[in-house]
């Protein structure tokens, strides 16, 4: 028993005496954590993050809005005619935006508001711009402009004029 007792203080001594390559102490459990991210380092990152998760945001809400038009006009679903839409880093996003957009777009010819957008600006400019064309109203978008968050113009415009537009000519 005391010779184990000896094995577990020598043991535990030497494990409080680990120095490095350099000499210097050194935890015998590895190295420290890293030192955490200064206030203005931690603040870049949630900005950068941020700004990458709303460039993916749009980026699918362009793609959902192609792959809506595309299927009104009957055209093939291909999302690749649309590449100036899209970056590298947003492609995925782009994509699967597409892929709804026109696998439960409105028939063509069918005048009716786009299901599932997730995105209301878009939708709100939907809906008046199908009652401005119904109405025989001309096409005037910033006629409603205190009517949604001013943040979202383009998106209510598009919205809008893809639903004044639906039934042009036919």
């Amino acid at each position: 028993m005391k010779k184990l007792s000896i094995i577990f203080s020598v043991a535990a001594l030497g494990l409080t005496q680990c120095v490095g390559p350099d000499g210097r102490p050194m935890s015998p459990f590895g190295p420290l954590p890293p030192a955490p991210y200064s206030e203005q380092r931690e603040q870049y990152r949630s900005e950068a993050q941020e700004y990458a998760r709303n460039q993916s945001l749009e980026a699918y809400n362009r793609g959902y809005q192609d792959g809506s038009r595309d299927h009104r006009a009957g055209e093939a679903r291909s999302y690749l005619r649309h590449a100036q839409n899209y970056d590298e880093s947003t492609r995925a996003a782009y994509q699967e935006g597409y892929d709804k957009g026109y696998g439960t777009g409105p028939l063509p010819g069918s005048g009716a508001a786009p299901t599932g957008t997730g995105d209301p600006a878009y939708s709100q400019g939907y809906d008046y711009g199908l009652r401005d064309r119904v109405g025989g109203r001309p096409a005037d978008a910033d006629a409603y402009a205190g009517s949604y968050d001013p943040r979202y113009r383009r998106s209510f415009e598009r919205g809008y004029y893809d639903a004044y537009e639906s039934r042009r000519g036919q």
